[in-house]
């Protein structure tokens, strides 16, 4: 990880006085609602590359293991409706962040409809996947500036509140047909660095997939992490408004 020490004021989230709408093609899962099962053998997705997704189940993640990317690929199994199972592959991973006890990882599925996955793990004492978003580009599109400097013009936009009594976390995703974005706020982390006082500064962050950074400002932990360059990252994270923002992570409408 290194520091970038001359870098404007960031910001990154989820929800506020102007939450995005939602697409109809979102689905949230609950891994709490998800009965846990043996692990599949993998079946390449070449044999079946036309079979419709019709459920998803967890296992628990195997003993030893360090990389978030791993625990996607060992615990998540897709069910298809032929009656076949298959395990999530490290080659369709687009960016892995891991910072303050807090993971993501996010990745194209093999399921044409809702082409997109973003898993969030709570990684304090032992591993925990909070939650999985699997999403689409809707036929009505909803892509909007947002108020931010975005690599492209326009993107979609969804947001989930995992915030609960033990774990107070919010993520917000853009993205479109190729990029993907996830910005977390959250003020339940662990020590990062071994600094916690205020940090406006980003930190980039070195990691095998997609790019990312994180910086602490009002006493809150904010992430960002996508499938875009450095440079375009760090214009993102300058146009963020403040965390105490109503709106963040967006700006309000003037």
């Amino acid at each position: 990880m290194r520091r970038i020490g001359v870098i404007c004021i960031l910001v990154l989230g989820l929800a506020g006085c102007m939450t995005p709408k939602e697409t109809k093609s979102i689905e949230t899962v609950d891994v709490m609602d998800l009965e846990e099962i043996e692990k599949e053998r993998v079946i390449d997705e070449s044999q079946f590359p036309d079979v419709e997704v019709t459920g998803t189940t967890i296992v628990e993640v195997p003993a030893r293991t360090k990389q978030i990317s791993d625990a996607v690929v060992a615990q998540t199994t897709l069910q298809y409706e032929d009656g076949s199972t298959r395990h999530l592959s490290k080659d369709h991973i687009l960016t892995e962040t891991m910072v303050g006890g807090i993971g993501l990882v996010a990745m194209t599925v093999p399921d044409r409809e809702n082409p997109f996955g973003v898993f969030i793990y709570d990684v304090r004492n032992e591993w925990a996947q909070r939650g999985m978003q699997r999403f689409g580009i809707p036929e009505t599109s909803s892509a909007f500036v947002h108020g931010l400097d975005l690599p492209n013009k326009e993107m979609e936009a969804i947001s989930t509140d995992y915030s609960g009594s033990d774990w107070s976390v919010k993520l917000w995703t853009l993205y479109d047909e190729t990029r993907l974005i996830s910005i977390i706020v959250t003020d339940s982390f662990t020590e990062v660095e071994g600094e916690m006082s205020e940090q406006p500064e980003p930190y980039v962050l070195e990691q095998s997939y997609g790019n990312g950074l994180y910086y602490l400002s009002q006493g809150r932990l904010i992430i960002v992490t996508g499938n875009i360059s450095e440079e375009e990252l760090l214009v993102l994270t300058d146009s963020l408004p403040e965390p105490s923002s109503v709106s963040f992570p967006f700006h309000d409408p003037e």
